[in-house]
């Protein structure tokens, strides 16, 4: 895969390395240059969490990921442990560390599936005709997205469809759960609080609750921001896909001027 100048760029954040994962250079941070992106973590973590067997057949339901600090550009390794197993709900958690250091936490909460009625809301906003979307679609190294308002750089609510297009780790097809994780990160940037010509916004967490994994590769993320001009902002984002609304994810943004 090339980039706009033409450049070979990985296709995947991540490579195995033992019983690592090492960066590949895709998921750098766009706030600092020596660290990794939360877009990468968080699909590394919900790769991690998606190789644990589930008793029962189960549907994730919740997904929260802490990040720790300023992630080195070094491989991370990961460790799991099941805190609750059971027919019904099973709870895993997952650290992804370097050295002594513990850089990610993660949990998932996973539900046990059976038939109930349906009360799934229309996406709030229609799946668009890509071949009107000329001058709105945007092609990164790692996703593509059709801006359908607002967005980075400039302040305010903002929606978005995206649809992943490179995997977390190299050999490894994008999971449903993976591509989710990656796509709730987005919401600082979809919604921004502020504007990044004098201000960073990045976020230290990603809380993600969800009805059902997304079907297709395109996902909606619709996404508000508030604060109460103390430094710290919350970020709100309703989840989708092209057959309808499947959750939220809230993020905790750190403001700082430039």
């Amino acid at each position: 895969m090339t980039d706009a100048r033409g450049s070979t760029v990985s296709d995947s954040f991540y490579t195995r390395l033992g019983d690592g994962f090492a960066p590949t250079g895709l998921g750098v941070s766009v706030w600092n240059p020596n660290a990794q992106m939360g877009v990468a973590l968080a699909g590394l973590a919900a790769h991690v969490l998606d190789t644990i067997p589930a008793p029962a057949a189960m549907s994730p339901a919740r997904l929260t990921i802490d990040i720790l600090g300023a992630v080195p550009l070094a491989p991370l390794t990961p460790a799991v442990r099941i805190v609750r197993e059971g027919k019904r709900m099973q709870v895993l958690e997952v650290e992804l560390s370097l050295g002594d250091r513990t850089w990610v936490r993660a949990s998932a909460l996973r539900v046990r599936t059976a038939p109930s009625p349906v009360a799934e809301p229309v996406p709030s906003h229609p799946f668009p005709d890509l071949s009107e979307s000329v001058g709105i679609t945007h092609d990164s190294n790692f996703a593509t997205t059709v801006r359908i308002h607002g967005g980075f750089p400039d302040p305010g609510p903002g929606a978005w469809w995206v649809k992943p297009k490179v995997s977390v780790v190299s050999g490894c097809p994008l999971s449903a759960l993976e591509g989710v994780a990656m796509v709730s990160d987005y919401g600082s940037g979809v919604g921004p609080l502020v504007s990044s010509k004098d201000w960073t916004y990045a976020n230290v967490d990603v809380s993600i609750h969800l009805t059902r994994i997304p079907r297709g590769p395109w996902l909606l993320i619709d996404t508000r921001s508030e604060s109460a001009g103390n430094g710290i902002g919350v970020v709100h984002s309703r989840l989708g896909d092209q057959d309808g609304m499947i959750g939220m994810a809230h993020q905790t943004v750190f403001l700082d001027r430039r």
